[in-house]
């Protein structure tokens, strides 16, 4: 509140300036003139009608209202224009310009009034045929100056609004912009800890599930047979060093330093049959036709989705149950299955599991279909169809091949 006062107190005084420069400006002219009385009188009118510029701008109206008193002083009691006169077109800019439209009428009214009365008074002492078109052309002069004055105020206020509307309308646009793209970072960020977060709970879900059956089977073994038990510790330390580094690699990713080649390149299909190997003897794997060269995200839904599978059997299909794993490689797609003869769907789930939803997500991903159930005779069954990229002129087959 004090800034609006202290603001309007300072166009006060500067628009009291000009009132002031324009009284003495119009009165010196009198200064001349012989008749004392129309003087004082002219002196009193102009006054009045310059102090109106003082409220020009933060009352408008009112100037307006001072203006018009003083014009029809003027025209009641004298016989011809004063110089201050020219107070009309600028209080009829004002209006227009700080004015809202509605203060058009009000304008319209003094502008005919006073462009009517003031030049029939002024030509009064004229001969009649002369008096006609003297009071004509300074009607329409009169009307014209206040007009073109009026209307090219509000043309600056219309087109000052529409600046002031513009830069808002850029300021919602940018705010806008700003909040979608600081949600799609969101989102991006929330997708990127989803992903991470399934990529560690596959590895470390599928690589503890066969250090826990290896370590039982090393223990039963132990006395029996020694070299079948060292033969469990060492597909346990291997699969430890491959979780290592796999682990290592997720987290590199997340550090931006996926360029680093020492933690080699993500799984893909060529080390699936490695895969099944480290799970044990339990498992078994049967693949038909060559392996295709695919995108490096493919490989590793393929990878993930086979590797949850079989975490999922080594977990909850039993100690005694087998399973097998059929990869087919198609011309248009990747078929794969992976069953057991298992417990696995009477087991009691803990409810924290999330591997299901993984390879669903993951098979979905890449466009293709996901199923997993009881297999009609007993045990359990994951199915997945994933397509292959329609061309093998991709930049992705090109950056493979290097």
């Amino acid at each position: 509140m004090s800034f609006h006062r202290s603001r309007d107190g300072r166009v006060l005084l500067r628009d009291g300036a000009l009132a002031a420069a324009l009284f003495v400006g119009t009165a010196l002219p009198l200064t001349v003139v012989d008749d004392n009385r129309f003087v004082v009188v002219g002196l009193l009118w102009s006054l009045l009608m310059c102090a109106g510029l003082t409220f020009r701008r933060i009352a408008p109206l009112l100037a307006l209202a001072i203006v018009v008193v003083a014009g029809f002083g003027m025209v009641a009691m004298l016989t011809s224009p004063l110089p201050s006169i020219l107070a009309v077109p600028i209080v009829a800019f004002s209006v227009g310009r700080h004015h809202q439209m509605s203060s058009v009428a009000f304008v319209i009214a003094a502008t005919i009034v006073g462009g009517i009365a003031g030049p029939m008074t002024w030509t009064g002492d004229l001969p009649p045929t002369y008096r006609i078109i003297g009071t004509t052309l300074l009607v329409l002069l009169c009307f014209s100056i206040v007009a073109f004055s009026y209307l090219f105020g509000r043309w600056l206020r219309e087109r000052s609004l529409n600046e002031a509307l513009d830069r808002e309308i850029a300021t919602e646009r940018f705010t806008a912009a700003r909040l979608h793209t600081e949600q799609e970072l969101q989102l991006a960020a929330g997708r990127a800890r989803t992903e991470v977060a399934q990529e560690l709970h596959d590895v470390l879900a599928h690589s503890l599930s066969v250090i826990v059956v290896q370590a039982e089977g090393a223990r039963a073994l132990m006395e029996k047979k020694p070299e079948a038990a060292v033969s469990a510790l060492n597909v346990i330390a291997e699969t430890g060093r491959k979780s290592i580094g796999e682990v290592r690699r997720i987290v590199s990713i997340m550090r931006g330093e996926s360029d680093n080649a020492h933690f080699g390149p993500a799984p893909s299909l060529a080390q699936i049959p490695e895969l099944v190997e480290r799970a044990g003897d339990r498992i078994s794997l049967t693949i038909d036709g060559e392996v295709p060269l695919v995108p490096e995200s493919l490989g590793l839904a393929v990878f993930r989705v086979v590797q949850e599978a079989i975490t999922n059997t080594l977990k909850h299909a039993g100690p005694t149950a087998e399973a097998t794993v059929h990869l087919t490689y198609l011309p248009g797609d990747i078929e794969l299955t992976v069953s057991d003869d298992g417990v696995g769907a009477m087991a009691v789930s803990d409810g924290t599991g999330s591997g299901l939803a993984g390879m669903r997500e993951r098979v979905s991903a890449m466009g293709g279909t996901f199923s997993a159930g009881p297999r009609p005779g007993g045990g359990f069954q994951v199915r997945a169809s994933l397509p292959m990229p329609p061309q093998l002129g991709k930049s992705w087959l090109k950056g493979a091949a290097r």
